[in-house]
Formats: structure tokens, C-alpha cells, sequence
């Protein structure tokens, strides 16, 4: 099957300049310091490395907008359940084999998360999401990358941090998922 694929091109000589090409291909090889693109209607191109700044590929018909538009809704969602300590729709919306790692090293399971969150030592006050990235994989999961500004109360500690955090997500029955 075909595949649609977004070339972000990033020009040294433009100064910050970006552009983007979007085309539907059969073949995407690379070689040395080059990319090489077989096109459907037979032609090929050509772009050097060092001029591409990233690569998402996603399945002919699933346009990336609307991968990022889900992505983002999923993320509104997961923070406003997080604000409401809603643990149904949390508990919902990860995988129940996930390990949810803190910014202090801590690992905690599903289950010992949700406690915390239900029982108030883990209170969000506020988040907001910033410089989010939505990858898409072959396999149909995806992947955002994001920076989190979250104010809250967290066993007894009231503060804001700023996070950078990475979820993988995988679409079940219709849903996100959360699976790390």
C-alpha cells in the first residue's frame, strides 16, 4: 500500500525558513547523506540529509491534521480529567499494563496512580500544553511529544514545573490509548 508522506525541509540559507512537501510515494530510500523518493506517477526525488529536518509517514487516506487533531483532543482531555482527578476517565483512557514514570525517578503502576490522584495527594491545579509533536508510526500507533506546564499539589507540595513528557498511543475500538 501506498504510503503519504510529509517532508519537513529545513534550509540552512533561509534563515529559520521551512518548508513542507507532501506526496503520496511508493518507495523511500536512503542513501549516504541522501534521501531518495520514488513517486507514484513514476518520477523521483531527491533531497540531501542534512536539508530534512523530520519525516512522518502515515497510511494513504489518514491525513496527519487529523492525527494531530485527535492527538491534541486526547490531550485535552487527559488534562482535564487530570484537573477534575477523574480516575474513571483516566483509568479509561491508559493501557492497564502502563508504568508512569515521575520526574523524580519513581515508577508507578496504573493502579497506584489512579490511588494517588483519587485520594488527593496528587492534586492538579492547572496545565497547560505547550510545543506538541505528533509522530505517526507504520503500525498505526503514534507518538506526542510535548512540554507541560502543570501547577500543582503533589504529596503535600504546591509548585509549578515544567515537564517535558513523551506518550505512546495506540487506537483501540476507536480511542487513543495510552501505553507509555
Amino acid at each position: 500500500m501506498p504510503w503519504s508522506v510529509t517532508i519537513a525541509l529545513h534550509r540552512i540559507n533561509m534563515n529559520k525558513l521551512h518548508s513542507t512537501i507532501c506526496c503520496t510515494l511508493l518507495v523511500c530510500v536512503c542513501e549516504a547523506q541522501t534521501m531518495r523518493v520514488w513517486m507514484k506517477d513514476g518520477s523521483e526525488r531527491q533531497y540531501a540529509v542534512s536539508e530534512i529536518e523530520s519525516v512522518t509517514f502515515s497510511e494513504e487516506g489518514t491525513s496527519m491534521e487529523q492525527l494531530k487533531k485527535e492527538i491534541e483532543q486526547f490531550l485535552d482531555y487527559w488534562n482535564a480529567a487530570m484537573i477534575a482527578a477523574d480516575t474513571v476517565r483516566l483509568g479509561a483512557m491508559m493501557d492497564d499494563d502502563i508504568i508512569l514514570h515521575h520526574i523524580t525517578g519513581m515508577t508507578q503502576t496504573k493502579r497506584e496512580w489512579l490511588e494517588e490522584v483519587a485520594s488527593g495527594s496528587m492534586k492538579y491545579h492547572k496545565i497547560e500544553k505547550r510545543n506538541v509533536v505528533v509522530t505517526s508510526n507504520s503500525d498505526g500507533n503514534a507518538s506526542v511529544s510535548f512540554t507541560s506546564v502543570i501547577t500543582a499539589t503533589i504529596w503535600g507540595s504546591y509548585d509549578t514545573w515544567t515537564l517535558n513528557g513523551t506518550m505512546r498511543l495506540v487506537k483501540r475500538n476507536g480511542r487513543w490509548i495510552r501505553t507509555e
